[in-house]
């Protein structure tokens, strides 16, 4: 940099800086504040803006979801927000008011608007089309503790009424609602009453073993089984309300009872995890004994109880002479297999014991078959199948074991072996092929391989060579698919020959692999 030039730049410098701030911050302090406070400005504002924004937002989702919930179609409607005051313009649809419309918005957004500005227009007459109309048609079923409501209502509230009812009745984990909102204007008054007249008698199910019901506009079915009269009459009186709003009332509420002392009527199933008891028994202690007994197959919570204890019983003589409690502990016997069962079901009449199950294997039967001779010997006509999806594990082995034998010639025809060598020629992979599909049609056996070689040698030079040939052979099995935990590798030198070693011939027979099936290595 020469001289003159940087002298010019020291007089610029000196024509920005003040003589008396030399040294100092080139900015003055005034300008610094000035700065600052425009970017606080800036900051707040887009602050506030982003705020206005969020509000605005979250009250459009409200009120419209309040519209469509009150059957009100927003489609032709715009609504302009600033911050907490609206603007509705478009086009009203016939069977809606302005004053539905400010009462709907005024609700659903639960007093976040402040000022409404109505600037909607009525379809012109010629537009204006009759409204369509529709009734309550819902349907109800309880089975297995369980509530199904499926059907069509008129407004969301309608739909949350029943759902309630059913939850009261039996939990909110145990009702299945497919109702759907029509939104429709009702064609027959007093929908709201006959949707409460319903839902009343839905939640007096909390004891009742099973129930339909029905309700449309003009009819009300209802059905139920309960345990005694008591609940009986607590049913017609809440169905009775439906008959006071000029429904046609029909179906049956019956109590499920039996004499003390007679006969047992059980029945039990298992599936999908869960243990339902159904039937009538003597006494409470009775009845204990079938739940605790379910519930050691699945957590108590999976047992569903609809075991009636029969109205009158006292729980004493009656119903616990000796035959009765042997009958009862074939029952619960029965029950406490179904931990071995995939899907299973008994149930014990006046002389019939009917025992169905289906197992994963078949040697897990026997015990059911146990089950079903004792019930036998206690004269009980004894009906159902006890059935496996796979053979026992004795049964793959003798099989496996017979397809080993099926191909022993050839394997040791084409598995040979050099001399002091163990490596696999293409012709003994091609038969350890056929040895591979058979192991994996039962894949619960294992097997024992096993080496050999001729005389030549000494023992512990013949150990280790033929250990070396049940290995290469492990380990071909291996990389075709098999697990190796299914195998097991040894060494047993030339101590069992299977021709003169002699000959050459015959040391060639010797130098050789073996197979053996077994259900598990003894070790």
């Amino acid at each position: 940099m020469s001289a003159d030039y940087a002298k010019q730049h020291d007089r610029q410098w000196a024509a920005l800086v003040p003589p008396s701030a030399a040294g100092a911050f080139p900015w003055p302090f005034a300008t610094i504040v000035f700065v600052a406070l425009l970017l606080f400005a800036s900051l707040f504002a887009a602050t506030g803006y982003w705020t206005v924004q969020q509000v605005e937002r979250k009250l459009d989702i409200d009120v419209r979801s309040g519209l469509q919930a009150n059957g009100i179609n927003a489609d032709s409607l715009n609504f302009n927000w600033q911050y907490r005051d609206v603007k509705v313009t478009g086009e009203l649809t016939a069977e809606t008011s302005q004053q539905q419309l400010i009462d709907v918005i005024n609700a659903a957004s639960a007093g976040g608007v402040r000022n409404i500005d109505l600037s909607t227009t009525e379809p012109e007459e010629s537009s204006r089309a009759t409204p369509e109309k529709g009734s309550v048609d819902v349907a109800v079923n309880l089975v297995n503790g369980k509530v199904s409501l499926e059907g069509v209502v008129l407004t969301v509230s309608q739909r949350q009424q029943l759902i309630d009812a059913a939850s009261s009745a039996v939990g909110v984990y145990n009702v299945d609602s497919t109702l759907t909102v029509s939104g429709l204007q009702e064609a027959n008054p007093g929908s709201d009453e006959r949707v409460l007249s319903l839902a009343n008698s839905i939640a007096g199910l909390d004891k009742a073993i099973a129930a339909d019901a029905v309700l449309s506009a003009t009819d009300f079915r209802f059905n139920a089984t309960v345990a005694d009269e008591n609940q009986v009459d607590d049913l017609l009186r809440r169905r009775g309300t439906a008959g006071d709003l000029g429904l046609v009332i029909s179906g049956d509420i019956i109590a499920r009872k039996s004499a003390p002392g007679g006969d047992l009527s059980i029945s039990a199933s298992f599936s999908s995890g869960r243990v339902a008891l159904d039937g009538v028994v003597a006494s409470p202690e009775q009845k204990d004994l079938l739940v605790a007994s379910a519930a050691r197959v699945v957590d108590a919570e999976h047992v569903i109880d609809e075991i009636v204890v029969a109205s009158g019983a006292d729980g004493n003589a009656e119903g616990h002479d000796n035959e009765t409690l042997k009958k009862l502990q074939v029952v619960t016997n029965a029950i406490e297999s179904f931990s071995e069962a995939i899907e299973a079901d008994v149930r014990l009449g006046a002389n019939v014991f009917a025992f169905n199950a289906l197992l994963e294997y078949e040697e897990n039967t026997t015990e059911l078959m146990v089950i079903r001779e004792a019930a036998a010997d206690l004269g009980l006509q004894v009906e159902g199948s006890i059935e496996s999806r796979q053979m026992s594990l004795g049964r793959e082995v003798l099989l496996l074991q017979a397809e080993i034998g099926l191909l022993t010639e050839e394997i040791r025809s084409q598995l040979v072996f050099e001399r002091a060598g163990a490596e696999l020629t293409f012709d003994a992979k091609k038969a350890l092929d056929k040895l591979v599909d058979s192991m994996n049609r039962y894949p619960r056996t294992v097997v024992e391989i096993s080496g050999h070689t001729d005389n030549v040698g000494d023992q512990q030079t013949n150990a280790l060579l033929s250990l070396e040939r049940a290995i290469s052979v492990k380990e071909y099995l291996e990389r075709s698919g098999i697990d190796p935990s299914r195998m097991r590798a040894l060494g047993r030198g030339a101590s069992s020959p299977i021709a003169s070693n002699n000959t050459e011939i015959g040391m060639k027979h010797n130098r050789r692999v073996e197979f053996i099936a077994l259900g598990e290595f003894e070790y």
